[in-house]
């Protein structure tokens, strides 16, 4: 229990009066009744506060949030006494979420009920848990207050926030191609009408093996058909540390998830399988499936994923994927790499190759780009922008080093992600490489 100002404020006219109590002897007495009396106000005051209810509150709040978004919460309070209730409303959440409009000044009559609205947002994905509302009571005459938290579980899942894929998923057609800058071709695939033959490949089945082409080549031969749409994509996601870097203050976690599902949107709209695989901080793997829902199905599978602080290795990745993943498919791998990468993710990518279309595409922060406009007018902006330059040119020579292995690199910002995967892959389709 806390002494309010008003509190503080009555006792401090009692010690000049304490004073002149020894200079005028007439007034001790009716200073003593006074004290006294305000002791009696004091002491019954904060007896009616200890002895005044806890409301009943509920929560009102979506299952599911958008991460980086506010989202409207409402507390619906219940005083089921006879007693006045006048308090300051909070609401008790974790390091990774945030509020506005608290707190709130609330006055609940006997036997009355009333609402208290405000805005969260969550800055991390994953489950959270808003486990208490904090409240702070104040007495009838306002002289103390009380803080009483009052449980209302309310359990959370943040997601991405793919709003981006449902404005791209209510464009026509048409107007997604002309968005991208695509245009539309033909599939491929395991229809029946006969496209072409082509080398076996691991994971093709032994229906499609066209033998007496196999025995005139001396090879396995794979037959090929028309209006094939069950091709595969795979995203080899990175959690390591260099994906909590940010711009804008997002992280390229978020971002990167944000323009996979984009893809998956796409990719399931020209009839292939999608999947992925985390590796780095979280390790996860979802097989390339193929159905109406891909999109949520793989919300469901990496709303939880966040960048950690280790390192990541795209070796072990790499293997890993090679035993999981049988079937040819495109292999997209989300990244942030440095040139001390270099080595692991060209050991990488050479694995890969031998099965897999592969696609690099590696994050850059926006502010090099931005560095690389200045001109400097100093010595240390002359020092940044060398360093920068230096570091871009590495980047370029890491890139041109993985086109040498096989691999497709693209090289952009977090906000440049989602076109440049969009117009990459389907670059690739109509090139029929895949």
């Amino acid at each position: 229990m806390t002494a309010s100002k008003k509190l503080l404020m009555l006792a401090s006219l009692f010690l000049p009066l304490a004073l002149a109590a020894d200079l005028y002897t007439p007034i001790t007495v009716g200073l003593y009744v006074a004290a006294t009396l305000f002791l009696l106000v004091v002491l019954l005051d904060a007896v009616r506060l200890w002895l005044t209810p806890r409301p009943q509150v509920t929560r009102e709040i979506e299952s599911n949030l958008a991460v980086q978004t506010w989202n409207p919460v409402t507390l619906k309070f219940v005083n089921e006494s006879a007693r006045q209730i006048k308090m300051m409303v909070f609401d008790l959440h974790g390091d990774d979420t945030q509020s506005q409009l608290l707190p709130q000044s609330l006055h609940l009559s006997a036997n009355s009920q009333a609402d208290v609205r405000y805005q969260l947002k969550a800055t991390r994905r994953g489950n959270t848990v808003l486990k208490s509302v904090d409240c702070l009571l104040e007495s009838p005459w306002g002289l103390w207050s009380l803080r009483r938290s009052i449980r209302c579980e309310s359990q959370v899942r943040v997601q991405p926030n793919y709003k981006d894929v449902f404005e791209f998923a209510l464009l026509g057609d048409e107007q997604k191609l002309a968005r991208m800058g695509n245009r539309q071709q033909r599939r491929r695939g395991e229809g029946t009408e006969f496209h072409q033959l082509r080398e076996y490949q691991s994971g093709d089945p032994m229906r499609k093996i066209d033998w007496k082409a196999s025995s005139r080549i001396g090879k396995l031969i794979s037959k090929e058909f028309q209006d094939e749409q069950d091709q595969q994509l795979v995203f080899l996601l990175d959690t390591g540390r260099r994906m909590r870097h940010k711009d804008h203050n997002v992280e390229h976690m978020d971002q990167t998830l944000n323009s996979m599902l984009l893809l998956a949107h796409v990719a399931a709209k020209q009839g292939d399988a999608v999947g992925f695989m985390a590796f780095g901080n979280d390790h996860t793997w979802c097989p390339p499936r193929k159905h109406k829902g891909i999109v949520k199905h793989l919300l469901d599978h990496c709303y939880g994923l966040n960048a950690g602080l280790v390192m990541s290795d795209y070796l072990l990745a790499a293997q890993r994927l090679i035993e999981l993943q049988k079937r040819r498919a495109l292999v997209i791998i989300l990244t942030n790499s440095r040139d001390e990468d270099r080595d692991d993710l060209e050991k990488a990518v050479l694995i890969l190759r031998k099965r897999h279309l592969v696609v690099v595409a590696d994050l850059y922060e926006s502010f090099l780009g931005d560095m690389l406009k200045q001109d400097p007018e100093n010595f240390e902006q002359s020092l940044q922008v060398l360093t920068t330059e230096n570091f871009m040119r590495q980047r370029q020579e890491m890139h041109s080093s993985l086109n040498g292995l096989g691999a497709m690199c693209l090289d952009c910002t977090a906000e440049e992600l989602p076109a440049t995967l969009v117009n990459s892959y389907q670059q690739i389709k109509h090139s029929g490489r895949l």
